[in-house]
């Protein structure tokens, strides 16, 4: 991976993580079109990226994410189950870019939803948790939003727009630890370690701010429905040239 592909690479991760377009099926997409092979190594290691952008985000909402420790927990173990248990063919779906499609097709039905879906607050509780585990379970398919299946899951609990947005991004923080742990030796192995993947590291925490910043002005606005557009196009789009 050159400089170029990197830098392309990790702006369209640092863009589509939290924006509510999948940030694994546009990595799958770009690499296609940059000539690279679809890398769940890269995807990790660009991820990792994404969390300490998280983690400077949310700097100040230590006290929400203690509070609500116990429902992170119970809506991060149905990743985990599948994770153990589909690990080897979540892998192989990852590299194969000819269901991309299917996948976006899925985060355009969750996002055009939330158009309709917005609440009452309603305190979470452990049922509503687990609803919200259970859509971000699915995220882990190539094309499927994870921000976007648990922002809709999170408003069709009934939460606000605020608490679904700070849930669904303290649920990040377990999801990118655990495949962190899971990819290390493959990381090690793959010499991520070089000039190259450091600037889109970076490249990757800065662009991810700003997008954190614009997906929570959208959803507090009503607005991000206007992603259910795009995803529905793409999935056109990506239908006839992958």
């Amino acid at each position: 991976m050159n400089l170029f592909q990197a830098i392309v690479l990790s702006i369209v991760q640092g863009i589509a993580e939290f924006l509510p377009i999948s940030s694994k099926g546009h990595l799958n997409i770009f690499q296609h079109l940059l000539g690279l092979q679809p890398s769940i190594t890269l995807d990790i290691f660009l991820n990792t990226a994404t969390l300490f952008s998280v983690f400077f985000f949310f700097r100040k909402q230590i006290p929400y994410f203690i509070k609500n420790l116990k429902y992170i927990i119970i809506a991060t173990l149905p990743t985990v189950l599948v994770t153990l248990i589909f690990r080897h063919k979540i892998d192989a779906v990852f590299t194969n870019t000819h269901i991309l499609p299917l996948f976006f097709l899925v985060t355009s039905a969750f996002i055009l939803s939330t158009k309709y879906l917005y609440k009452k607050e309603i305190r979470m509780d452990w049922k509503r948790a687990l609803i919200v585990g259970l859509f971000q379970s699915v995220a882990i398919l190539p094309g499927v939003s994870r921000s976007g299946s648990t922002i809709f899951a999170g408003l069709l609990v009934g939460l606000s727009a605020v608490d679904a947005f700070n849930f669904s991004f303290c649920l990040l923080i377990p999801a990118s630890f655990g495949a962190l742990v899971f990819d290390a030796k493959d990381l090690v192995g793959a010499n991520v370690f070089q000039l190259n993947y450091i600037i889109a590291f970076i490249v990757t925490f800065f662009v991810g701010l700003g997008a954190l910043t614009v997906l929570k002005k959208l959803l507090v606005s009503r607005k991000l429905w206007y992603f259910g557009i795009y995803t529905l196009i793409l999935a056109i789009i990506t239908f006839f040239i992958l």
